[in-house]
Parts: structure tokens; C-alpha cells; sequence
């Protein structure tokens, strides 16, 4: 179990986009949203940070917020190549109240597998609006990351 997997093994694709706002738009609620990467790697910290009498926990934590990182990059860059604006905090994006603040372990881990639910159900709602085959490749290749989360979240369910 020490060898937790945060990650596909798989490579993020190359994007390559030509400028189109629409696009961009579709993009942000998975970047800032209150169910986008933001809020998940504030979330992971908070709660790795809450863990450290749990060392496997707090580091299984931080691991899954690096790959949250990784994926907000990867969104950052595709608004800004597609016209957009990646800001982060704004009247309809990120806001420090999204993040769960839960303390209990067992609960915080079932919400962390709900969230990541329904992010995966978001990201699949985006690709079908997107025109660009670029920018699809990569929430795809994103969602494998998401399921991979939720494997992780129960494996460490069970080691609680």
C-alpha cells in the first residue's frame, strides 16, 4: 500500500488549439470552480495538513493535490491559449468557502470519492461540448487521473 498511484501512466497530450473564447469558457469551472481543480487541491492540503498523525495519509493526500496541480496547469494553459482569462478568484469562480474543511478521515475520504464523481461526470459533460479535438484529448486524459483518485481514496478507506 505504500506504493500508492496517483497518476495514469499515460503521457498528457500535446495541445494544440486555435484561439476560441467559447472554448475557453467551457474550461473554467473545471480550472476555479467549486467542483474544479482549485478547489481540490485546496481541499487535499487542508486535509493532508489535518493528517499528520497519519503520515501515510498526509502523503497519499499530497500526492493526489500534486496531480490536482498538474491538471489545474494543464486547464490554466488551454484557457489562455484558447483567448481566455485563467484568473482564479472572481465573483463566479474559486472562493476560500468551496474547500471541505471536514475533519473526520472516514467522512472527508467518502466526500473526496463523491467529489471526484462528480468532477469526472463534469469533465465528461465538457468534452461533449467541445469542438476542439485538442482540448477533448485532454480532459480525457484528465479523467483517467480522477478515476485513478478514487481508487486511491478507497484504498485508503479501508487502511483507516
Amino acid at each position: 500500500m505504500e506504493n500508492l498511484k496517483f497518476a495514469s501512466d499515460l503521457p498528457y497530450p500535446t495541445l494544440d488549439v486555435s484561439e476560441d473564447l467559447s472554448q475557453a469558457k467551457l474550461l473554467m469551472p473545471s480550472y476555479a470552480g467549486a467542483g474544479g481543480e482549485l478547489t481540490a487541491i485546496l481541499t487535499y492540503c487542508f486535509q493532508s495538513y489535518i493528517s499528520c498523525g497519519n503520515p501515510f495519509l498526509a502523503r497519499a493526500l499530497e500526492g493526489i493535490a500534486k496531480c490536482e496541480m498538474a491538471h489545474h496547469k494543464l486547464l490554466g494553459g488551454a484557457i489562455y491559449k484558447l483567448g481566455g482569462y485563467p484568473v482564479m478568484g472572481s465573483r463566479t469562480y474559486f472562493s476560500g468557502s468551496m474547500v471541505n474543511y471536514t475533519l473526520d478521515p472516514h467522512k472527508f475520504l467518502r466526500q473526496n470519492i463523491a467529489a471526484e464523481e462528480a468532477a469526472i461526470v463534469n469533465y465528461e459533460r465538457t468534452v461533449l461540448n467541445l469542438k476542439d479535438e485538442s482540448a477533448k484529448l485532454l480532459i480525457e486524459r484528465i479523467i483517467l487521473d480522477e478515476e485513478q483518485h478514487i481508487k486511491v481514496f478507497e484504498q485508503l478507506i479501508k487502511s483507516l
